[in-house]
């Protein structure tokens, strides 16, 4: 868990909830028992407080499913991620002129979360889904999020929750080198991956600020790059920081 304290019975709930989102109808008390593995008396009293704030809601047949409430607030989060209607023209183009895949992406807890992405290209292309979910310490976008932490303390706080697994034999594990990387990526202003998360993969980041100046988007390309000094790779880098810088503004921040 990502600091704080765990509060069971909300920790509870939201596995409810999730089991409820998964499922393709609704559920009954029994079929949530036997999936969450929560006595029922728990699951009754968490489902009636639920459904009082519309969170959930109960079928004439005593099934349960998400509530509209939970609709009201995806709808207000989505209206409040402007970005992606921001973004998706410079991804577009990012695509196009790098042959390889343009992705925006925000952290959420220790994982780098696709918010969007576009292949207008023409070569070989790596489609990073959206809703695709990548770790921290070994990719460009994850590498970048925590170069641009508020404070040092945050950042060890993150490495230390999330800590860098081996995925290839690039993957920096070792702490002083990833300090050493995360310093050398926010004095440079953009953020590379080298085949640390897939062989063959390498990718570049660079940052979408918010207003104050704080990091809130990565803007990327990843691809089947020959090597991190080829010409095609340069040339993602550069448009990327451009790009990147161009959404910033449209969001709102100002020099």
């Amino acid at each position: 868990m990502e600091g704080g304290k765990k509060i069971r019975s909300v920790d509870k709930a939201m596995v409810l909830l999730e089991l409820l989102g998964a499922g393709r109808s609704p559920l009954t008390l029994s079929e949530l028992e036997q999936r969450s593995g929560l006595p029922k008396s728990t699951i009754h009293g968490l489902l009636s407080t639920m459904r009082e704030h519309h969170m959930v809601s109960q079928q004439a047949d005593g099934r349960y499913c998400l509530g509209l409430r939970l609709f009201e607030l995806g709808c207000a989060v989505s209206a409040s991620w402007d970005v992606t209607g921001v973004a998706a023209p410079y991804l577009a183009k990012l695509s196009a002129v790098t042959g390889a895949t343009a992705f925006l992406a925000v952290r959420s807890g220790g994982e780098a979360v696709t918010l969007d992405q576009s292949s207008e290209g023409s070569g070989l292309r790596i489609v990073s889904e959206v809703g695709c979910r990548l770790p921290l310490c070994c990719t460009s976008q994850g590498k970048l999020f925590l170069a641009y932490c508020s404070s040092e303390a945050e950042q060890a706080r993150l490495i230390r929750a999330y800590p860098p697994v081996p995925h290839t034999p690039h993957t920096i594990t070792d702490p002083e080198q990833l300090a050493e990387e995360l310093r050398k990526i926010r004095t440079q202003g953009y953020a590379v991956e080298d085949g640390e998360f897939r062989i063959g993969l390498r990718s570049v980041s660079a940052p979408i600020f918010g207003l104050g100046g704080t990091l809130q988007y990565a803007l990327g390309v990843v691809g089947l790059f020959r090597r991190t000094t080829a010409p095609e790779f340069t040339l993602a880098v550069h448009l990327a920081i451009e790009y990147a810088a161009q959404i910033s503004e449209e969001l709102g921040r100002r020099p």
